[in-house]
């Protein structure tokens, strides 16, 4: 089958399945790798090309084929005993903390910002592709649009846009502050949060939603409109990724969409998603 006649295959599937925002073979990885001279092609052309380090080529390689050496694998095929990762171990070790319940070590696990070992550097990398992301939105803006990309840096939490004009137009400080504390007093406590709850309970809520940061936000000024946007990486080796990582996503957010739309009631708020499946 060609390009064309794969593209219209699964225009016609994903119509029939209510939707075109699903994988047609499970996976986005599987619909990549199955088109004709294109999918095929970018791998083998990336894993021959010589100038390459080899050890990279081999790590994509081992991740494609789902037997990269994590301790999930290795104990999978005997080698080793536990299937805890190493990498969170070693970190709770310099933090002189206990290394018992560990997360199993997959490939999903050490690429995520749940591993302990890896956060800083899988953070990074999400910062660093939304980034990219963020500007090619700028990028492809019309002139005369009048939808407005925020632009925001490594300091911009909820504090600290609510300093900035564009925020106080759609409701005061002292109006989100109220309805803050109203809907943060509601969710649990993190466990790594408890310390800082103990300390001094009262203010805890309040300075848990203003030091929430958010990934992107544009306003439409004249359509009171307010668009927050949420970026999310992901192992696509499960096909429910989507799923999950839009769930992941939403319940993120609930908290502030929840705040703003009490405290701004003749405002819009909504969440947009960008989900971004990675192998290798």
């Amino acid at each position: 089958m060609d390009e064309e006649g794969f593209k219209k295959t699964c225009i016609k599937e994903k119509g029939k399945r209510g939707g075109i925002h699903q994988p047609l073979y499970g996976t986005w990885v599987a619909d990549l790798m199955l088109r004709q001279d294109v999918g095929r092609f970018m791998l083998v052309k990336y894993l021959s090309y010589k100038k390459i380090p080899w050890k990279r080529r081999r790590r994509l390689g081992m991740a494609v084929a789902g037997n990269t050496p994590t301790a999930s694998f290795l104990t999978k095929i005997g080698k080793i005993q536990s299937a805890g990762c190493r990498l969170c171990s070693i970190a709770r070790g310099a933090r002189g903390e206990s290394t018992d319940s560990l997360a199993a070590e997959t490939h999903g696990h050490i690429n995520s910002a749940g591993c302990e070992g890896m956060a800083t550097t899988v953070t990074a990398a999400h910062h660093s592709i939304w980034r990219h992301l963020y500007d090619s939105m700028h990028t492809a803006q019309k002139t005369k649009s009048k939808l407005k990309l925020a632009t925001l840096d490594k300091d911009s939490n909820m504090s600290a846009l609510w300093r900035r004009e564009e925020f106080l137009r759609i409701c005061s400080q002292e109006e989100l502050a109220e309805k803050a504390q109203d809907i943060e007093v509601t969710k649990p406590v993190k466990k790594s949060h408890e310390a800082r709850y103990n300390l001094d309970p009262g203010p805890f809520f309040e300075n848990c939603f203003w030091g929430r940061r958010l990934d992107g936000i544009a306003i439409y000024q004249a359509l009171q409109i307010v668009c927050i946007l949420e970026f999310k990486r992901s192992t696509d080796r499960d096909e429910r990724f989507l799923v999950v990582k839009e769930a992941e996503a939403n319940e993120q957010h609930k908290s502030i969409i929840g705040t703003l739309k009490a405290a701004a009631p003749k405002w819009k708020f909504e969440q947009i998603n960008f989900v971004v499946g990675k192998r290798g």
